[in-house]
């Protein structure tokens, strides 16, 4: 490890993520050129100049994904892979900023700005550990294949494409680089998006029997899914690293608009969106199992009324065993670099670690520096001595893991 620490040049890799967080890249589908492709095109470059061989394609409009690798001085051997996203969420309202979002400043050790922790950080230290690796002779056996895809933060368009091209096929592990606040986490939630409909006829308010309510049949539908979370809970419990499932209703419009949107009409149409966080041992498809029984239930009351559910993305929860051999790998580089046993975690959003393990079957852990509870925040921040470390921390799982393996 020392051969290779000192190949790790800590000022390029903060002045490069400055740059990198400088670049905006969240996705605005309505606004030209709000989207990765600054962002891909720095990555890209950097890994150009390294000579470790890109290759860059849209999955759709200005928005790259990028695949390299590295392989090992000592032969074959078994693949690792690295994972970051470039994309970053909108800042929300500059004034709720202390600092510019994408002025990446630097005060007391911290760098703020949107993507700081998530994951602009990560990417950066996954980046510049392969970098040090690649000065120092690549001195393992095997591949380290980083994967940099857009879209983390929507459909996770860019992992799914990286998957179905066969691009994780085959890899032993993979670390996800994602903010953990120094926890090896070995278990994600996963996340369930459905959209409800209600379909109804206009009519109006003081006569109602001559139309049907949209929005009183989600009403009655919303009720009824109110139940799903308490029954989850009951079955399932907390989980010891995720904790509690949730079932949140996020989004309900009726009327959407059009002529119907006056206070003496009943709406014609309304929707709702669900967003379902669950743990390990729950069946995302008995929850829509569940709500398809509740709106049969509901057209009992009115058999006018018309309802469907329908998925808008369904993401499964993950877990692996604190023995694996990525994550005692991990354990062992923390150690290394931190001088203390890191504590086993959970992340309680979703990554596209997801995909990887769901589409791909590739274990996943997920290790990277920054806050786990800052991102999406004002005022988003990494500590510069988290990106250096984590680095490191890289490097040594790294070189433990594919040489133990090997």
């Amino acid at each position: 490890m020392t051969q290779v620490a000192q190949h790790l040049d800590i000022s390029s890799m903060i002045s490069w993520l400055r740059d990198f967080v400088r670049i905006p890249s969240v996705y605005l589908p309505t606004v030209a050129g709000a989207n990765e492709a600054g962002a891909a095109q720095f990555v890209f470059d950097t890994l150009v100049e390294w000579q470790l061989n890109p290759i860059m394609w849209e999955v759709a409009p200005g928005r790259p994904n990028i695949v390299a690798e590295l392989r090992g001085a000592y032969g074959a051997g078994q693949t690792l892979l690295m994972e970051g996203h470039t994309d970053v969420v909108t800042p929300g309202d500059y004034a709720a900023w202390q600092y510019d979002p994408f002025g990446a400043e630097i005060v007391d050790g911290k760098m703020y700005g949107r993507g700081t922790a998530d994951m602009k950080g990560g990417v950066a230290a996954m980046l510049f550990a392969v970098r040090a690796l690649q000065l120092a002779g690549a001195p393992f056996a095997g591949t380290i294949r980083l994967l940099i895809p857009v879209d983390e933060e929507g459909l996770m368009i860019g992992i799914k494409d990286i998957v179905a091209k066969g691009y994780a096929n085959g890899a032993a592990a993979a670390i996800i680089c994602e903010p953990e606040q120094h926890e090896v986490c070995i278990a994600q939630k996963g996340a369930l998006r459905l959209k409800l409909e209600s379909f109804g006829r206009v009519a109006h308010g003081a006569m109602p029997e001559e139309g049907v309510n949209a929005l009183s049949a989600m009403i009655h539908l919303l009720n009824r899914v109110m139940t799903i979370e308490a029954t989850l809970r009951h079955t399932f419990g907390e989980h010891p690293l995720l904790g509690k499932i949730y079932v949140s209703p996020t989004v309900a419009r009726a009327p959407i608009s059009g002529d119907a949107s006056q206070i003496n009409v009943l709406p014609d149409y309304c929707d709702a969106y669900l967003d379902i966080r669950t743990i390990p041992g729950v069946v995302h498809g008995e929850i829509v199992t569940r709500i398809e029984y509740f709106i049969n239930e509901v057209k009992q009351l009115d058999p006018k009324y018309a309802l469907r559910v329908s998925i808008v993305d369904d993401r499964p929860s993950t877990e692996i065993s604190a023995t694996h051999p990525l994550v005692q790998s991990l354990q062992y580089a923390h150690e290394r670099v931190y001088g203390e046993r890191p504590p086993y975690g959970g992340v309680p959003g979703s990554t596209d670690g997801t995909i990887i393990m769901r589409d791909a079957g590739v274990p996943v852990v997920v290790y990277g520096p920054g806050g786990k509870r800052i991102p999406h925040q004002p005022n988003e921040y990494v500590e510069i001595n988290e990106v250096k470390h984590a680095a490191e921390v890289y490097i040594h799982a790294a070189l433990h893991f594919l040489n133990t393996e090997s």
